[in-house]
């Protein structure tokens, strides 16, 4: 179960492309190797920066396609962390600006 609903469990596959991770709230951006994929998220590790993702963080994810000569950006919010690596659920873009406001919320009250 995740935070409240039931948790499908969709067929992930293994990649291996290089990604660029920006947290939304802080100024740096991370590198890391996208490890695997699935219809509702993905696992990442980190390769190079001084701050690992944390539970609840949102992110974006930019993921340069050279075979395809395209470059995709993935929204998506930390589900668990281990080590430098870390388990996202994809999420809409337009929630990533809610949670923020709900989260910045929370920590001035």
């Amino acid at each position: 179960m995740l935070r409240g609903r039931m948790q499908e469990v969709a067929r992930r596959f293994t990649t291996n492309e290089m990604a660029t991770i920006e947290v939304f709230g802080r100024m740096e951006t991370m590198k890391g190797t996208m490890k695997n994929l699935s219809t509702s998220g993905c696992f990442l590790e980190l390769t190079k920066g001084d701050y690992v993702p944390q539970e609840g963080d949102c992110l974006r994810i930019i993921l340069p396609l050279k075979s395809l000569n395209k470059t995709r950006n993935l929204f998506g919010q930390v589900v668990w962390k281990k080590g430098v690596g870390f388990g996202i659920t994809f999420i809409k873009k337009d929630d990533i600006s809610k949670n923020f406001i709900y989260i910045s919320i929370l920590l001035t009250v």
